[in-house]
């Protein structure tokens, strides 16, 4: 029995040596950025080709003009489950942890929660935005600063979405709960500080628009801190800080315009 078991194994690592060599082809390794480079240099010359060619040969006439509404609905695949699971859940404890809370606290707590949600998620999209990605992206004839905006765009859209639907809940949880004040307060800082992110992201680089997304969410926070303190003491009305909402929802839909803007022409990204 043992003598049967030992010729078999060796039949099998003879057959093992013998299919060796003709499976080593096949083995694949994963893609280093060197590879990325040798593959994009060995393309260019198809690149330049087309580029010589007649233009009404690939009718470029019929060819539209990058469309952001497009883009945004192409990139929605480039987050993966798990983040929309943990971004609900997120959303769901901020909602029952604030309808405990006081109602002239809550607004606090969302203008606070939410754009640093919107900060995290801008982190981690540029986190995964890995080298080779970008080298490929750089090359294709959409604008890759624009792709970079639409997925940027998304996370600003997910937070805003989110906490409306939070803040209609908490309109029929807790009492003495005005929605579209509430709602203001929020959104209103939530757009500036995108769109201060978004423009210096486009005219000076991410890691510069991260940073003064980032100065102006502690700004804003710490400002909306000191006047909420002073208007017990002084005579500040509520049309007042209305208007200062307003002024901010207008100047960072102005930034946000400037940097779509810019995106359309910017063909490349700095870091």
């Amino acid at each position: 029995m043992k003598d049967h078991q030992h010729q078999n194994d060796q039949e099998l690592y003879q057959l093992e040596d013998e299919m060796k060599d003709m499976f080593s082809s096949y083995v694949v390794k994963t893609p280093t950025s060197q590879d990325t480079k040798a593959l994009l240099a060995a393309l260019q010359p198809a690149f330049n080709q087309i580029a010589d060619e007649d233009l009404e040969e690939f009718h470029y006439e019929a060819m539209k003009a990058p469309s952001l509404f497009y883009q945004l609905k192409a990139q929605v695949s480039f987050y993966q489950w798990h983040f929309w699971v943990a971004s609900i859940i997120i959303f769901i404890m901020l909602t029952l942890y604030t309808s405990n809370v006081d109602v002239s606290s809550a607004p606090v707590f969302y203008m606070f929660a939410i754009p640093l949600s919107m900060l995290v998620g801008v982190f981690y999209t540029y986190q995964t935005w890995n080298k080779q990605m970008r080298t490929i992206e750089g090359i294709t004839p959409f604008p890759p600063a624009l792709l970079l905006l639409s997925r940027m765009i998304i996370i600003f859209a997910m937070n805003l979405l989110f906490g409306i639907v939070s803040s209609i809940y908490l309109s029929f949880a807790m009492a003495q709960f005005h929605l579209l004040p509430f709602l203001l307060h929020w959104i209103a800082p939530a757009i500036f500080i995108f769109g201060v992110f978004a423009y210096f992201m486009m005219n000076r680089g991410v890691k510069i628009g991260f940073g003064m997304g980032i100065v102006s969410w502690v700004a804003i926070f710490i400002g909306t801190v000191m006047v909420r303190d002073m208007s017990y003491r002084l005579d500040i009305s509520y049309s007042q800080i209305a208007s200062i909402q307003g002024s901010l929802v207008i100047l960072g839909t102005l930034l946000l315009f400037h940097a779509f803007r810019k995106s359309l022409v910017l063909q490349s990204m700095e870091q």
